[in-house]
């Protein structure tokens, strides 16, 4: 839907009374935008489509990160930056420009600018005129090369490239928030110099990040958006090695969407000392071996397994047009397919719900009130009764759905958005007190007559591994014939039939994947959360860089009548030749 003249007029009479009922003045960015998106209306090259959707997207970010290790700072500093966002289709909603697997590339020309830091408006439109222009020719070329590549394609299914979408406007009161840079600094000094009293851990780092950003947008649909997205982390982690050479590692990630909501300070160092130990204590463990049999995900690991195998695949995404004959590293849903299938037992439900800022107390990670497209959400359940009943989209149709949800929430490689979960709550109406599911565990050990069970507290999510290890891992499972990585266990334990626990190290997934929360034996009736930031995928960074989402999972622990792990049997890196110097601890 394109707007007259007039209608841009009314809309930008109604942005103003908007800014004066806030308090604040008309603002100088969405005036400026809303003004080159009325010009980017006459885009035309000859003998070629106009654009019929325009969308302008700015993101002003302030941030200060800093770095130490063993009490020392080693990378620290400000910045600011306005990064201009230009999305253009030509064509029609039933066929345009994106869905193909070079749609970034060409569309990717627009992005080499920086809007300048100072509220200039000529030279901001100036900008944006520019990064429009480039995205329009790159819009051109893109739809010009999938259908020369169509042209060697018999299409099973031709699905529309656009869905229908209301216009939101939603503009927030915004102010930047601020942070006190030496406390933080001072801060993240002294939870780095816990590791220093553990002399066997090889490398440790404390990471501080305060990113303040205002979100604008504006679309030839009448969207108009304003919004801030602030969001400040520090991230914990230290790893040795084995006397094998097998890495072993631990980490925790503090996230927040207000600085005030910060875990203190001594919370901060006590579980900065309990990473130690738990590294300390994995140097000493055994490693694992085989097994096939009961295992009970409690603590932080219940929501983490959930975040993997349901919440990632709930978002479904659609397999770009490729050129013939190049092979195309495509991943889809394990899920796709599978609407009103069981894929949680029957007494298990799951609400994904992004309207919700805060849950018994604790602030949520996942609230949003627009999507990256405009589409503002709602609670959608997706699993009720153990089937599923609705997959996340964005305003990009799928095989068998075709309109948004408002989960568009990163930019895709092959144009448009890409949809993810946001505030994912699991319950269970048939619940086992909490105290009472290692009983059970045990139970199941007797009456399989195994030695012990395994119970894993702990996954690496978000992943600590280098990409050397992330490629191992992902090498491993292809040959096995898997379709999703699962995050390695930090924390396993064998539980033997006397109630005595025994960490092992050195243990991978074999054979879990979406279907295996079908088997879930029972869960308990606690609560618990799990906050971090993702890329859209199942493997979230411990270091996230880029487009991000931010999550919150509210799970259960749960436990398995029959998981199987196995011992990894990857080459290990040699151990250092000399012990590490003293520490004066100055």
């Amino acid at each position: 839907m394109k707007l007259s003249r007039r209608e841009l007029l009314a809309l930008a009479a109604a942005a103003k009374v908007a800014a004066q009922q806030t308090g604040q003045p008309e603002d100088l960015i969405l005036r400026a935008m809303r003004e080159e998106l009325e010009r980017a209306k006459t885009l035309a090259l000859p003998d070629q489509e106009k654009p019929y959707y325009i969308e302008l997207a700015l993101d002003d970010t302030t941030s200060f990160n800093c770095s130490c290790s063993l009490g020392a700072l080693i990378a620290s500093g400000p910045s600011r930056q306005r990064v201009p966002r230009v999305h253009i289709r030509v064509g029609s909603p039933e066929f345009d420009n994106t869905n193909y697997v070079f749609s970034q590339f060409f569309g990717s020309r627009s992005a080499g600018g920086r809007v300048p830091l100072e509220d200039n408006e000529a030279t901001i439109r100036r900008e944006f005129w520019l990064a429009t222009d480039a995205a329009y020719k790159g819009a051109v070329e893109a739809i010009s090369n999938k259908r020369a590549a169509l042209r060697n394609i018999t299409q099973q299914e031709v699905i529309k490239d656009f869905a229908a979408a209301p216009p939101a406007r939603h503009i927030e009161p915004v102010k930047r928030a601020g942070v006190d840079e030496t406390a933080w600094t001072a801060r993240t000094r002294r939870v780095s110099k816990v590791f220093a009293g553990y002399p066997e851990i090889l490398n440790s780092q404390v990471d501080f990040g305060a990113n303040s950003s205002i979100t604008y947008m504006v679309t030839s649909e009448g969207t108009v958006v304003r919004m801030a997205d602030d969001l400040y982390s520090m991230r914990v982690r230290a790893g040795a090695q084995a006397a094998d050479g097998m890495p072993v590692r631990d980490g925790v990630v503090f996230s927040a969407r207000n600085i005030g909501e910060m875990a203190a300070e001594p919370e901060m160092v006590k579980q900065a000392e309990e990473v130690a130990a738990n590294v300390r204590a994995l140097l000493k463990a055994p490693a694992g071996e085989d097994y096939s049999g009961p295992a009970l995900f409690e603590s932080i690991a219940a929501p983490q397994l959930f975040a993997q195998l349901l919440g990632a695949p709930l978002g479904l995404i659609r397999k770009p047009v490729a050129q013939p004959g190049r092979p195309l590293p495509f991943q889809g849903s394990e899920l796709e397919g599978r609407m009103g299938s069981r894929i949680l037992p029957e007494w298990m439900d799951a609400v994904d719900d992004p309207t919700q800022e805060t849950y018994k107390g604790h602030s949520l990670l996942g609230y949003y009130p627009v999507d990256m497209e405009g589409v503002k959400p709602t609670a959608l359940q997706v699993v009720e009764k153990g089937s599923l009943k609705h997959f996340l989209l964005s305003r990009q149709p799928v095989r068998g759905f075709e309109g948004s949800n408002g989960r568009g929430r990163l930019p895709s490689p092959f144009g448009g958005k890409m949809p993810a979960f946001s505030n994912l709550f699991i319950k269970a109406s048939e619940a086992t007190p909490a105290g009472e599911m290692k009983k059970k565990l045990l139970e199941l050990v007797q009456k399989r007559n195994l030695p012990y069970g395994l119970v894993i507290r702990k996954l690496d999510m978000p992943v600590m591994m280098s990409g050397e290890e992330i490629r191992a891992l992902s090498q491993a499972a292809s040959q096995r014939g898997a379709t999703r990585i699962v995050s390695l266990p930090v924390l396993a334990y064998k539980v033997y039939p006397d109630g005595r626990e025994e960490l092992v190290r050195g243990l991978r997934f074999r054979g879990v994947s979406s279907r295996s929360l079908r088997d879930i034996y029972a869960a308990s009736d606690e609560e618990i959360f799990f906050d971090f930031v993702g890329q859209g995928g199942s493997l979230a960074s411990f270091s996230p860089s880029g487009y991000v989402t931010t999550h919150t999972v509210v799970s259960p622990a749960i436990l398995f009548e029959d998981i199987e792990l196995e011992k990894r049997t990857d080459d290990w890196p040699k151990l250092p030749l000399v012990p590490p110097p003293t520490f004066s601890g100055d």
